[in-house]
């Protein structure tokens, strides 16, 4: 697995980002540095996600591929509270540090993250 963190890069109410609002997600990756979806359906383990604001308490969900019964459909992520909540799209196309990820709200809203390190564990 793969430790993807991401800063806060445009947002609205925050058009200049913030490095205290983030993005953590842990994923496998192919040596393109995508998220390797032939993994995903091996691996029966949810990939966690977290996203951390300053004075919130952190959202916590898993990044899932929207078919799950389609290789090609997108990534989303969906919370861990509530499984009827509905899913935020994850547009990543390649995650190294320096690329850009999206996620966008079912109100279409999007919050632009990028990327500052990728660890790989141990």
């Amino acid at each position: 697995m793969a430790k993807v963190l991401a800063s806060l890069s445009a947002a609205p109410g925050l058009p200049l980002g913030s490095v205290e609002h983030g993005l953590e997600m842990k994923v496998l990756l192919t040596p393109q540095g995508q998220i390797d979806p032939a993994a995903y359906f091996a691996d029966p383990t949810p990939w966690r996600a977290r996203r951390f604001r300053p004075n919130r308490t952190d959202w916590r969900g898993e990044v899932v591929l929207v078919d799950e019964g389609n290789i090609e459909a997108g990534w989303a992520l969906r919370g861990e509270q509530d499984m009827d909540d509905p899913v935020w799209t994850l547009e990543a196309r390649i995650c190294r540090p320096g690329d850009y990820l999206t996620i966008r709200r079912p109100d279409g809203e999007e919050l632009v993250f990028r990327i500052v390190a990728v660890e790989q564990d141990a």
